[in-house]
């Protein structure tokens, strides 16, 4: 299932990791820049597996809406794969 966050807060990505462990995330209006780890964005979606409710068109309008997009799995039997960069060590 999913859910669309109709008045979410822009978070850090530590936040979002501590508000939405064990879930799949789709982040619009995201700060970042080619290289470097993102530093803000607004969780729009929330969803127990990747990309739910594409059928529904929500991940193309959010695309077209906010330009700046970004996934993340948080998903306890997925793997994330880091740049070194990139790694965050969430406790």
């Amino acid at each position: 299932m999913y859910q669309i966050l109709e008045d979410s807060k822009r978070m850090t990505e530590e936040e979002m990791w501590r508000t939405f462990k064990g879930k799949w995330i789709f982040v619009v209006d995201c700060d970042y820049e080619l290289g470097v780890p993102m530093k803000t964005g607004i969780p729009k979606v929330v969803a127990d597996v990747p990309w739910e409710g594409r059928k529904d068109g929500i991940y193309k309008k959010l695309k077209e809406e906010y330009g700046r997009t970004k996934h993340i799995s948080y998903l306890l039997n997925e793997w994330n794969v880091f740049s070194p960069n990139e790694f965050i060590e969430y406790v």
